[in-house]
């Protein structure tokens, strides 16, 4: 016979088996939500460094572009000198006029006078020639000049711009991340410390702690586990771990389901704080 202590340990038992059954249902329910909260959070990190690193680029562009632009300018200067040595034609012409006027032809003998006559006006040409190339030479690259200017106003006219539309973006970023924080210690509040621990030493090696099972195959990996341990997975009594990875498992079912749940806290602008997340 059945004596009333009996009675009530055993009462006691079978209600301590249905909490530890659904307890651990909701401990893998929290520690996914956590992960999923942990994913979101890492992304919002990435966004702020890329846009850090898009003004570091941006400044290095600046910085080469001016460069490039001194260099242009030393180099016009130092066109611009050696045009004057050519700039000068006069004494050309007037050597020439010299040799030509009836003075200089009575005086000097024909040949010496003809090849004369040649030597400057082959200088004359040749310098002239020389003056017309500089002189595109440095028409060209003041165009140059004029061009980068041009796009580097463009360029700073767009990143000013895109420092606007980042600075609204950064501060919803920001107002996001502390939504989550929030939301992120409303759940760890939830889970059993010890579990909490081992979650966080696996996510120091691995980019996944949590990983759902598809068919008895863990998501990203191709050991399927055996029939034992995926029928302890489908009934969420026990902490199953990939012998493999050392990640929790949990079935797809719950994963599936969590994911639809924390759509609309992962995803939405506004988060209602008044909501119960660890539910």
């Amino acid at each position: 016979m059945l004596t009333t202590k009996n009675m009530l340990t055993t009462k006691k038992k079978n209600k301590n088996y249905k909490d530890y059954k659904s307890g651990m249902e909701s401990q893998l329910r929290y520690i996914y939500r956590l992960q999923l909260i942990y994913l979101r959070y890492k992304y919002f990190k990435v966004l702020i460094n890329r846009f850090h690193n898009f003004i570091i680029k941006f400044n290095l562009f600046l910085k080469n572009k001016t460069k490039y632009l001194i260099k242009l300018i030393k180099n016009i200067k130092r066109k611009q000198k050696y045009l004057i040595k050519y700039k000068n034609f006069k004494k050309q012409k007037k050597n020439l006029l010299k040799l030509l006027t009836l003075e200089s032809i009575k005086k000097e003998n024909p040949n010496h006078l003809f090849m004369s006559i040649e030597y400057y006006t082959m200088d004359l040409i040749i310098k002239k020639r020389k003056f017309l190339t500089k002189k595109k030479i440095i028409l060209l690259i003041k165009n140059k000049i004029k061009n980068i200017i041009k796009f580097i106003k463009q360029q700073k006219i767009k990143f000013k711009l895109k420092i606007i539309n980042y600075n609204t973006r950064y501060t919803n970023i920001k107002n996001k991340q502390n939504e989550l924080r929030s939301i992120y210690k409303q759940i760890k509040n939830k889970i059993n410390n010890v579990l909490y621990k081992r979650y966080k030493r696996i996510l120091l090696n691995n980019s996944l702690a949590v990983v759902p099972v598809y068919n008895k195959i863990p998501v990203g990996s191709y050991i399927l586990i055996s029939k034992i341990k995926y029928s302890n997975l489908l009934e969420r009594k026990h902490l199953i771990i990939d012998e493999t990875s050392g990640k929790i498992l949990i079935d797809y079912d719950l994963a599936y389901n969590e994911n639809h749940k924390m759509k609309n806290i992962l995803f939405n602008n506004k988060i209602l704080f008044n909501q119960n997340f660890s539910e």
